[in-house]
């Protein structure tokens, strides 16, 4: 995503229940200064996801092949999970919304898929309906 349009924790909240996922963002979450792990309910179990605001240079380094997608946007967020099937739901859906809000991209490093804003939602419900 480009700088300019990371989001609020409201802004960012309110995309995701207009997408229709039961995620919780943490209520004092702040994207620009939190990093690690936040809390976040999933169909109202506990859970959570590591993320990171990153610039999008860092992770160009390890992936060039996205460079074309990326363009011009300089920042990056990135989310991390354990083992637990609802913390990947939860970062998978939450990190989808915020492409979408956004105009970023969705980036699978373990398939190498890429998602545009407006094919994110659709791209990841197969992976969504194989965690829940």
């Amino acid at each position: 995503m480009e700088d300019s349009r990371v989001p609020s924790r409201e802004s960012w909240q309110q995309a995701i229940e207009q997408a229709g996922f039961p995620a919780a963002l943490y209520q004092s979450l702040d994207l620009r200064k939190d990093t690690g792990f936040s809390p976040t309910a999933y169909n109202g179990q506990e859970s959570g996801f590591e993320l990171y605001l990153d610039p999008a240079a860092s992770y160009l380094e390890s992936y060039p092949d996205i460079a074309e997608q990326v363009g011009s946007r300089d920042k990056c967020v990135s989310f991390r999970w354990g083992g637990d099937l609802v913390e990947a739901a939860a970062a998978i859906s939450c990190g989808a919304v915020l492409a979408r809000l956004t105009d970023g991209i969705y980036f699978d490093p373990e398939t190498g898929r890429v998602f545009t804003a407006d094919t994110v939602l659709d791209g990841i419900q197969e992976d969504l309906a194989g965690l829940i």
